[in-house]
């Protein structure tokens, strides 16, 4: 990141935009099948944790759920984050890239529960920066995925870039605000548009800042761009 990338946030929203409103199938099952995923989880976590003694109607059990699923779901977060950044590069990913990332699973699960713990740690002692940093710290599991990066390098990174490009940072958390609201008025409607839009827009987000290695589930890697 020596050099100043220009962003052209309008023209990067009408790409996005593009992609998204012709019912983007690609992302759209993926994405179904996470969620699907994350409420069956979340039920039979709910279970267990109830005849273990722990509820949620108390913060302690609220967080360990929160744990649980963070630590169990990130590789699958991951996955779909890369499905909408091959796509935004021209490729056709496979709905297996959905679960490719278990393989380094560990690494993704530790990345982001540092995430979440450096979140949760800046709202508790000041709100704004707490708020920052859930927001640079958005491409954060795309950077140890894609690049290979270690979970304290790709923070390091990714709070560096968001300084520098704060407006882009800011205007994919507004998406994803968006998508969230729309998409509970709607009952879900909206999110088969919106959600496309939003991790299209985080992708290309991601090409611009960062470029593009990619690793396919055959395990061969495709150099798209020079980060």
């Amino acid at each position: 990141m020596a050099k100043q990338i220009k962003l052209d946030l309008g023209a990067m929203l009408k790409e996005a935009w593009q992609g998204a409103a012709r019912f983007d199938r690609g992302l759209i099952a993926p994405f179904l099948m996470l969620v699907g995923i994350t409420m069956i989880l979340g039920v039979v976590m709910v279970e267990l944790m109830e005849h273990l003694g722990w509820t949620l109607h108390d913060l302690q059990g609220q967080t360990l759920l929160q744990l649980i699923l963070t630590v169990m779901l990130a590789p699958a977060l991951v996955g779909l984050q890369l499905i909408a950044l091959q796509q935004v590069v021209g490729l056709r990913p496979p709905m297996q890239m959905l679960w490719h990332w278990y393989r380094v699973g560990p690494v993704l699960s530790l990345t982001a529960l540092m995430s979440l713990a450096i979140v949760n740690i800046g709202m508790m002692l000041f709100i704004v920066p707490g708020l920052f940093l859930q927001i640079a710290l958005t491409p954060v599991l795309m950077l140890v995925a894609d690049k290979g990066m270690s979970p304290f390098t790709a923070i390091k990174i990714s709070v560096l870039v968001c300084v520098r490009y704060f407006v882009g940072f800011l205007l994919c958390q507004l998406l994803s605000i968006l998508a969230v609201l729309v998409s509970a008025v709607t009952l879900g409607i909206a999110s088969l548009w919106l959600v496309p839009l939003l991790m299209r827009f985080q992708a290309i987000l991601y090409r611009e800042l960062f470029g593009v290695r990619l690793k396919l589930a055959t395990g061969n890697s495709q150099a798209m761009f020079n980060a």
